[in-house]
């Protein structure tokens, strides 16, 4: 899954690189040659290794080379030290230096196709199913039940977009998947919550979800914190928010399809 999902994240972000890379090279002359063969479709400029300009949502300013990308971070190098940023946390990433167009995290340029809606829109029935049964409560079994559910439909429509070039079906999918994580981890994370303790809370030692997590979303540390353990109540309604948040920005991104 985080092999696809960084993939995913890739083709997002190619389309600002490919921008820059056409204000820099013409186009190549094709010989006249009756028998000569079009190339194939061209290579993706790389991403993994470019330089990328990135502004905070607090207003700093990090500048580095890119060692690595997902669905919810990226991790830099600059003057010897790495660095792993929140993709909540970015305003706005550009990449090839400081002519790079300037890629927002939220807003990518374009409309996804109309067959993709509607086969995202089936599968963001799910994602609000499961978010309206958490409002009055669900217990932990109906909960299994219905992440299964939502994983079938979730890993269906990533499975056949996945490899899409179009960059606005690309974010969309990459918030599936992101949403999709968020769910997992908080059945994991629900599970720990039975006889671990007393008290309802949890140690990021606990479990490699737990650590992931918090260290994803910086600021579910701060809301759950209980002593130097987690709430793993708190921390559920914050990992089901983030969920909840990427599922809107889904939804609103498929609302005008082509």
């Amino acid at each position: 899954m985080r092999s696809l999902i960084t993939v995913i994240v890739i083709l997002l972000c190619a389309g600002t690189a490919a921008e820059a890379q056409k204000q820099k090279k013409k186009p190549a002359v094709r010989p006249r040659n009756a028998g000569a063969t079009s190339p194939a479709n061209p290579a993706k400029p790389r991403i993994i290794g470019s330089t990328a300009v990135i502004i905070t949502k607090n207003g700093e300013r990090l500048t580095g080379e890119v060692l690595d990308l997902s669905a919810y971070s990226v991790r830099l190098r600059a003057d010897n030290l790495e660095s792993t940023i929140a993709l909540d946390t970015i305003a706005s990433m550009s990449f090839g230096g400081a002519s790079a167009t300037t890629a927002r995290v939220d807003q990518p340029v374009g409309q996804v196709r109309l067959d993709f809606a509607k086969d995202a829109e089936i599968a963001l029935g799910f994602f609000q199913t499961m978010a309206s049964s958490l409002r009055p409560g669900v217990d932990y079994t109906e909960y299994g039940r219905q992440l299964i559910e939502l994983r079938r439909a979730g890993e269906r429509l990533i499975s056949k977009y996945s490899s899409t070039d179009n960059a606005a079906e690309a974010r969309v999918v990459s918030l599936v998947a992101g949403a999709l994580t968020d769910y997992t981890w908080a059945r994991t994370i629900w599970t720990l919550k039975f006889g671990r303790s007393s008290d309802g809370t949890i140690a990021e030692t606990d479990s490699p979800v737990v650590a992931d997590a918090v260290a994803m979303y910086p600021d579910l540390r701060t809301l759950a914190a209980a002593g130097d353990r987690l709430s793993a109540e708190k921390l559920l309604s914050g990992i089901w928010r983030k969920a909840s948040e990427k599922q809107d920005r889904a939804r609103g991104l498929i609302s005008s399809p082509r």
